[in-house]
């Protein structure tokens, strides 16, 4: 399928949606887009990676974490 084309149909169909929470999703995922796509991404320094592992080690201790089974419930209103 032509690129072109498919973009032609994608926006046809979004034009016709009324359902605000197919709109809001789709915002949601070209908002992920934009900022994975962004210029700013760069990998850690080493330094800034120790220090993520130093916040993370804190909030597990102060119980600041999720278990799999809260973000897996969480994740299906998304």
């Amino acid at each position: 399928m032509n690129i072109q084309v498919a973009k032609l149909e994608l926006i046809e169909w979004i034009t016709q949606i009324s359902d605000t929470n197919i709109i809001s999703k789709m915002d949601k995922i070209r908002k992920t887009y934009l900022n994975i796509t962004n210029d700013n991404i760069k990998p850690f320094t080493i330094n800034e990676f120790y220090a993520s592992i130093d916040r993370a080690e804190k909030d597990i201790k102060s119980g600041k974490i999720h278990t799999q089974d809260e973000v897996e419930k969480n994740s299906k209103n998304w």
